[in-house]
């Protein structure tokens, strides 16, 4: 079921991840179980972290894989597009993750100083997976969207 505290998304394939966490005097803890909470097996963890504020990461979508991405410090900007829908949501809290499911175009932009953000992949590195023409990867979202 759903968390109906977190905001709604309006690109398709994407879902926020109410992360839990607990905190006392000494500081707070989150935490991902990742057979109940992810939905996917995970297989490859990668971190972004020492990125100018000017600079971008992303641009791109998959075939097949599921990501999911949150905020470990500071904050930045993540665009979304299913081929339909263009979103853009903020990644600021590590209480809330982001789910990107296949074929959303993705990039991250407007680095706050010292951001790390986390991605938790279902799938090992492949680059025949990534689309990284916007016009292809158009064609293909449009193809998937009628299957």
């Amino acid at each position: 079921m759903p968390d109906m505290s977190l905001p709604q998304l309006n690109v398709s394939n994407c879902r926020w991840l109410s992360v839990p966490g607990r905190g006392d005097v000494r500081g707070k803890i989150n935490f991902l179980e990742f057979d109940q909470q992810l939905g996917f097996t995970v297989r490859r963890l990668f971190w972004l972290h020492d990125i100018a504020s000017d600079q971008w990461r992303g641009r791109h979508g998959h075939r097949e894989s599921h990501l999911v991405t949150l905020v470990m410090n500071g904050s930045c900007q993540l665009h979304l597009d299913d081929g339909k829908v263009k979103e853009t949501v903020v990644l600021n809290d590590p209480g809330r993750a982001l789910h990107i499911g296949p074929m959303v175009w993705h990039e991250l932009d407007n680095f706050a100083p010292q951001t790390v953000i986390l991605v938790i992949a279902s799938t090992l590195y492949d680059e025949s997976e990534y689309l990284r023409d916007y016009a292809a990867f158009k064609r293909e979202a449009e193809a998937a969207s009628r299957a």
